[in-house]
Order: C-alpha cells, then sequence, then structure tokens
C-alpha cells in the first residue's frame, strides 16, 4: 500500500532533518547563535557599560540580528536543497521511488521551515529569558518581534527554493540568495523612492511598511509564489532531464 502523500511528505522531511542534524550546518549555525547571544550578554558588563534598562531596548539588540540569521539559515537549509540533487546525482537515487516531484519539494521545504524556526525561537527564547532576568519583565512586542522574524524567515526559504529549483549551480544558488537579501533587494529598496515609488512590496523594506499587517503579507506573498514557483519548475526540470 502507498503511503498518502501527507505521509510521504513527513517522510522526507524528517529524512532532511536527519541530514541537517548529522552535517556540520546545524552545528555551525548553533555555535554562532551561542556566539552571539554569549557576546550581547556578557560584553556589556565587561566593557562597563550598563545593559538596557526596558525589555523591549534590551531585546532590540537581538532583533538586530535576526534578519541575519534569517537569511543565513535561508542559505545553510534551503538554497541548495533542490539544485544538489541534480548537482550531486543524488535525486537520482529518489527518482525510482514512488515520491511525486512535489512531495519532495514540499518535504525539503517543511524541514528547512521547521529547522529555521528551531534556530530561531532558541535566539529570541534566549534573549527573552536574558531581559526577564536582568530587566525583571517582558513584554507583548518581543513575541510580535519573534512573529515578524518568523514571516520574515517563510519569505527567505520561499525565495531560496525558488532560486534552487532554477539555477544549475550550489554555488549560484547559495550566493544569490545571500546577496539578494542583504545586497540587492536593499538597493531596489534605496532606488524606488527616488522615483516616487515606495518600495513597500520588497520583503527588506521594512521602514517603507506603514503596518505589520501588510508586512506579513509581503512575507506570506513571497514564501508562497517561491514554493509553488519551485514546484513547478523542478517538475518541469525532472521531465526534461
Amino acid at each position: 500500500m502507498t503511503p498518502s502523500p501527507l505521509a510521504q511528505i513527513v517522510t522526507v522531511a524528517s529524512y532532511e532533518i536527519r541530514k541537517y542534524i548529522r552535517g556540520r550546518r546545524l552545528l555551525g549555525m548553533l555555535i554562532l547563535l551561542g556566539l552571539i547571544v554569549g557576546l550581547f550578554v556578557g560584553l556589556p558588563p565587561a566593557l562597563g557599560i550598563k545593559y538596557a534598562s526596558t525589555p523591549d531596548a534590551f531585546v532590540s539588540t537581538f532583533a538586530t540580528f535576526s534578519g541575519l540569521l534569517v537569511v543565513l539559515g535561508g542559505v545553510l537549509f534551503a538554497a541548495d536543497a533542490l539544485v544538489s540533487e541534480h548537482e550531486k546525482r543524488t535525486g537520482y537515487f529518489l527518482f525510482p521511488n514512488p515520491v511525486r516531484r512535489e512531495v519532495l519539494v514540499l518535504g525539503k521545504i517543511a524541514a528547512s521551515l521547521l529547522v529555521c524556526t528551531a534556530v530561531l525561537s532558541l535566539y529570541y527564547g534566549a534573549a527573552a529569558i536574558a531581559a526577564l532576568a536582568i530587566t525583571g519583565s517582558l513584554t507583548w512586542d518581543v513575541g510580535l518581534s519573534y512573529v515578524y522574524t518568523l514571516g520574515y524567515m517563510t519569505a527567505v526559504v520561499g525565495v531560496a527554493y525558488l532560486l534552487s529549483a532554477l539555477l544549475k549551480g550550489t554555488v549560484a544558488a547559495t550566493v544569490l540568495t545571500f546577496f539578494l537579501f542583504t545586497l540587492i533587494f536593499s538597493i531596489i529598496g534605496g532606488i524606488l523612492p527616488r522615483a516616487n515609488v515606495e518600495p513597500w512590496f520588497i520583503p527588506t523594506s521594512v521602514g517603507f511598511v506603514p503596518d505589520p499587517a501588510i508586512s506579513l503579507l509581503v512575507f506570506a506573498a513571497y514564501a508562497i509564489a517561491g514554493g509553488v514557483l519551485a514546484i513547478l519548475l523542478y517538475r518541469r526540470r525532472e521531465l526534461a532531464s
């Protein structure tokens, strides 16, 4: 009896997560996360600098680096997820199995989202615990910042999978994903206002978004469009191979 598509997605996702755990990428990401948290908590008293007196101000220092962590997560856990199957020929071991291409992509996307969510949850969890211990309180804005970061993460993962399905090399997919969210989108967002166009539709243009809800909808649009196009391109690519 052939497993249901949902069961196959879970199987693919669990396989990918185990692969991340066995590899060095997740370990490296966790080491980087611990280093950032350690610096934020340990460096100020070592230099004689006072901590922020409010939880929002304290966590804001962590939030300034959350965007970079999101992009790194997209690069490490999403950008080469599809292209590597063809480049390293590992995908051909999966093709004879009764797993549809869209199921394979959805399983990989689910794994990427779960791993990135876990990393960001650890980061914000450490920030919240530190803020509670140092300032003695927390606010809802800390949770909203966490939700906003997760929304941005889904957009990055969606676009990363689109590039992974579109490009032919692992290096090209990872490099373009990184510079797209750290440089290219920022350049576009800086130029458009000169043409009297507000770049509210650019995922990195937070300062031009009047309402966080609109920004979350933009993130969702990038995530959904990226995932759907990745599936369509990957199915076409497999049929042409």
